[in-house]
C-alpha cells in the first residue's frame, strides 16, 4: 500500500474496528475525498502538507480513541519527488 512522503498517515485497520472508529468525520474535517491507498489491514490518508496539518490529524485520530504508533503512524521524510514508498 502506497504512504504519502508529505507526511502521510497510515491506520490499522484492526484498531478501527477494535475501537468502534469511523474515520469519516476526520476525512471530512481535512478535506481528504478519499483514502490516500488501502489495503485489507491498513489504511492510508494523506497528504498532509506541512507537519502542523499532520499534527493536527494526529490530535483528531487520538480524540476519536485511536493510540499513537500501536494504532497508526505518521511517515514524513525529505525525499526527491522520484521516491515512493509502499507500507506492509
Amino acid at each position: 500500500m502506497k504512504v504519502s512522503r508529505d507526511f502521510g498517515i497510515v491506520v490499522r485497520r484492526t484498531a478501527l474496528a477494535a475501537k468502534n472508529v469511523d474515520l469519516s468525520t476526520v476525512m471530512v474535517e481535512f478535506n481528504l475525498r478519499k483514502y490516500f491507498d488501502e489495503s485489507n489491514s491498513l489504511i492510508s490518508l494523506g497528504p498532509f502538507f506541512g507537519g502542523d496539518a499532520a499534527d493536527e490529524c494526529t490530535r483528531s485520530l487520538e480524540r476519536l480513541g485511536l493510540t499513537y504508533i500501536d494504532d497508526f503512524f505518521v511517515f514524513e521524510g525529505f525525499v526527491p519527488d522520484w521516491c515512493s514508498f509502499e507500507v506492509f
